[in-house]
Formats: structure tokens, sequence, C-alpha cells
């Protein structure tokens, strides 16, 4: 049998993720404040070979840090951190939100006596509309537009090094716009291009670059360079709807410098 991941039922690794609580209950004693599962562990949809995540958080930590590692046939990671830290990890909308911060709210408490995770999942899910519509204003100038004159800077020098990176990467950013827009967690990382598309009125032009990466369909230049450009076309005329400005200056953003 070959190295590396091997295959667990649920059972066995829910039994795992109970006996590293318990090693760490030793270790920390009464800083430990809470523990708990997340990722596909916690929703009972892990599969075989997934591995176990835990978040950790303990009383006095400075800054967070990760214990990861593998016995051979499993592999594990928990994240430890401060209440402070965890929270206003939380309270950040950033670019990946949509990715990121399930983490956050779908938790399984191994253990909680001060109710740490539901105050966790509001401070996700309670953020104003104002920080992701500042954010997605800063998806489109700061990541999208960025990477649509990269994959123009390869069409002119015909030189498709990168390509397909920076294609799948385009549509990435592109779900995480929808998910921004929509307030949606993925679920996980597979299945980010199906549940933005599954979102009302995503970007033109935004279902055919999915489609393209998700079929592997990547070995034609001319074809992904055209469908980056229908997508960016789709990009603008959303953020246009959505009343986003994404075209300013330097003297306006000076003229509205808050941090004086």
């Amino acid at each position: 049998m070959p190295g590396g991941p091997q295959p667990l039922s649920h059972t066995e690794r829910w039994a795992l993720a109970e006996s590293i609580a318990a090693r760490l209950q030793q270790h920390f004693g009464g800083r430990l404040l809470a523990l708990g599962v997340y990722g596909s562990l916690a929703r009972s949809a892990d599969g075989p070979y997934s591995d176990i995540e835990m978040h950790c958080v303990v009383a006095g930590v400075a800054d967070g840090y990760s214990f990861e590692w593998s016995t051979g046939p499993w592999k594990a990671e928990v994240d430890v951190y401060s209440p402070e830290e965890l929270l206003a990890q939380a309270a950040v909308v950033d670019g990946d939100w949509p990715i990121t911060h399930g983490a956050l709210v779908n938790v399984r408490p191994l253990f909680d006596p001060g109710g740490l995770f539901p105050r966790l999942r509001q401070a996700v899910l309670s953020q104003p509309e104002s920080a992701f519509r500042h954010r997605m204003a800063e998806v489109i100038v700061g990541d999208i537009y960025e990477l649509v004159g990269k994959l123009r800077n390869l069409g002119a020098a015909q030189d498709y090094a990168g390509l397909t990176l920076f294609i799948d990467h385009l549509a990435i950013l592109g779900a995480c716009l929808q998910g921004l827009r929509h307030r949606h967690l993925f679920t996980t990382f597979g299945v980010i291009f199906a549940e933005a598309l599954a979102l009302p009125d995503p970007p033109a032009g935004l279902a055919e670059l999915c489609q393209l990466v998700s079929s592997g369909n990547l070995s034609h230049p001319p074809t992904l360079l055209a469908a980056a450009e229908r997508f960016w076309e789709g990009v603008e005329a959303w953020a246009a709807q959505q009343g986003l400005r994404i075209e300013t200056s330097l003297d306006d953003l000076l003229d509205n410098d808050q941090k004086i």
C-alpha cells in the first residue's frame, strides 16, 4: 500500500479528533477556553482521506499559530488563537471571505463553556453592507483589473506561459465577487464555481470562464483570452448595476483620505 493518507471512517476520524481535544485540554489546562472542529469533518462531509481541522482558543496567546502534523496514515491541523484574535479575524471582510470564513461559521464544538463559537459566527455574519461593497470594488480594481492587464500583455506578446494559471485565478476571483455580493460562504473550495453560478445575477461571462476551468478545456489561448475579455466587459456592467465606483483619481482618493 502506498504511503500518505489512508482511509478512515467518519467515526474513526471523529474519535481521533476527540483524542486530540483531550490532549490539548491536558496541555493548556485552565487557559483553554474553547475547542471546535471545522471543515468537512464538522459538516459530516469528510471523505475517507480527509484531514482533521480544529480551532483551539487559549487565553493569553499573543499571536496565533498552528500545530500541523502527519502520523503517516492521517493528518491534523490545530489553529491556536486568543479569543480576541479569533473574533477580530471573524470581523474582517477580505477578498476571499466567501472561501475562508466558512471555517469560522461552521464549527462543531468539542469544548465551549463560554459560548465563543456562536459569538464567532455572529461576528462573521453581522458585518455591514458597506464593508462588502468596499471589498467588491477592491477585488475588481485591485485584483481583476490587474489580472486582465496581465492577460492582455500575454496576448500582445503571444507568450502564453502562465496563461492557464491566470485564467484559473480570474475565475476564482469572479466566484468570490459573487460570494461577496450575496454574503455567501462557499461550502468547500471544490464547489465554488457551482455555488457562485447558482446565486442570482452573476457577471456576464463568469459562467463561460468557470466552465472552461472546470472542464479543463484550457489548451487554446485565443479562446481563453476572448473569454477573459467577455468576463471583464461583464464585470464592468455588473459593477455599474451595483453602483460600485471602479474608476477614480488620486485627487479623489486624497480628498477622501480619512487616515491623516
